[in-house]
């Protein structure tokens, strides 16, 4: 915190716009928070700042004041910091889908390396042998190709207020395909129309010049409904399929499928839209060849949490004898259907929970095991395999905090982290992706 001799100069700011008054205090803020905010400190608490950028001297309003922290929010940014920079969307601060669009690419790359490597100390006690560069999204706008949002009581549709569950409704948004943006003011239309009231609505970019929607309702759809969508889908341009999902029912017009295509080299394929593809299709593409360049040389992986086979395809198709393992039914049918398209006869897909499956099965003889569970992590997968020990293990994370809490445990069973790479899939948010390499110590 600042005192009232080092605020900021008058000359820069309003009369008194940077001192210590009764209901605001100066901060300079140091850094970006594991979540959305910006941090600086006060009185002994770390203090949590949205909209704030490393090296901002900022008068702010504290509230929430708890032992150890509290949050503050922007009264007046005395002097922005090398960091700041004006953030280009107008519904910056009231939408809560880009926290961190206020800082400068680069800072934000910095801020999630420092991030992935303190967390993964604090948490998990350990220490990469090589941490390599975090690399760069190709780009931090427009690469978003699916986006959800949500639908309000009143029918609005949009994104949600920072911790809150208000809509609010936004135009073009900066990081998603422009072909998405083009499809809301029709669909906002088409869901003021119907009858069923829309929870959700995913809006996907299929790879082919067209938007695929899904929405979720807690309603029966009616047979006018049907109608109204039918209708839409042959007059609104751009949309190659919709599918609504009920209580116990699907319905779809068009084709709700999209097009993948997880590495250079490797023949495009289809999946359904519900299932889980990474949003940013170009990063994506670094992600597959970093796992790809880690693996190397294997020649036999075990691929828990496979998915539709992001990681799996490419490594049978660069050679490898590849199992790949996934719960889901429906994305092992997508998975097999894209390796019998592409003609990979050197990949099986099993249908099976990854800690039922290394209960029965072990890790099958694999020389490498790849792990990419979802947020929560694989806590349980962590320490089956600790006990298992095979010869090495990439973990692949979007969560730092439960990739480090999971390689705690794989370092109780004498692993070591080789290499760390951190890989921005999320420009102008907090998330990043990591690649981790554990092997025997």
């Amino acid at each position: 915190m600042t005192t009232h001799e080092d605020a900021c100069p008058a000359e820069a700011t309003p009369e008194h716009a940077c001192t210590d008054d009764a209901t605001s205090v100066v901060l300079d803020v140091t850094a970006l928070s594991h979540g959305p905010d910006a941090v600086a400190r006060h009185q002994g608490r770390v203090v949590f700042v949205p909209r704030a950028a490393p090296g901002d001297r900022i008068r702010a309003r504290l509230f929430a004041l708890h032992g150890s922290y509290a949050r503050a929010e922007i009264a007046h940014r005395c002097r922005p910091g090398p960091a700041y920079r004006e953030p280009p969307c107008p519904w910056f601060g009231e939408c809560g889908g880009c926290p961190w669009q206020q800082v400068a690419y680069p800072a934000q790359l910095e801020a999630k390396a420092r991030n992935v490597r303190e967390t993964l100390a604090r948490i998990g006690h350990v220490v990469a042998r090589h941490e390599l560069p975090i690399l760069a999204a190709p780009s931090e706008w427009a690469y978003r190709r699916r986006i959800r949002l949500h639908v309000g009581p009143d029918r609005r549709v949009g994104y949600l207020r920072p911790r809150s569950h208000d809509v609010v409704e936004i135009g073009a948004c900066a990081i998603a395909d422009p072909a998405l943006s083009v499809v809301l003011d029709p669909l906002r239309a088409l869901v003021r129309r119907l009858a069923a009231t829309l929870q959700t609505v995913d809006l996907l970019s299929n790879g082919c010049d067209a938007v695929v929607v899904l929405a979720t309702t807690r309603d029966t759809p009616s047979e006018r409904d049907a109608e109204l969508i039918a209708t839409w889908m042959r007059t609104v341009a751009g949309i190659a399929g919709l599918e609504l999902e009920s209580p116990g029912r699907r319905r779809s017009w068009g084709d709700p499928t999209i097009a993948i295509a997880p590495v250079t080299g490797l023949p495009q394929t289809s999946q359904h839209g519900r299932n889980f593809s990474q949003v940013n299709p170009a990063a994506n593409r670094l992600l597959v060849e970093t796992v790809l360049a880690f693996a190397a040389p294997a020649r036999h992986v075990l691929d828990l949490f496979c998915g539709t086979g992001n990681f799996s395809l490419p490594l049978a198709h660069a050679g490898a004898r590849v199992i790949g393992v996934e719960r889901s039914a429906a994305a092992v049918a997508d998975a097999r259907a894209s390796a019998d398209a592409v003609g990979i006869a050197n990949v099986r897909f099993e249908i099976a929970a990854a800690e039922r499956f290394l209960r029965q099965q072990g890790v099958a003889g694999a020389e490498l095991v790849v792990l990419d569970p979802p947020r929560g992590g694989a806590a349980a997968v962590a320490e089956q395999l600790a006990r298992l020990r095979p010869p090495r293990i990439l973990y692949v994370s979007c969560d730092p905090a439960t990739l480090a809490r999971d390689v705690a445990k794989l370092a109780h069973g004498r692993y070591v982290v080789e290499r760390l790479q951190a890989i921005d899939l999320f420009p102008q948010t907090e998330h990043v992706e990591t690649v981790l390499e554990a092997v025997p110590a």
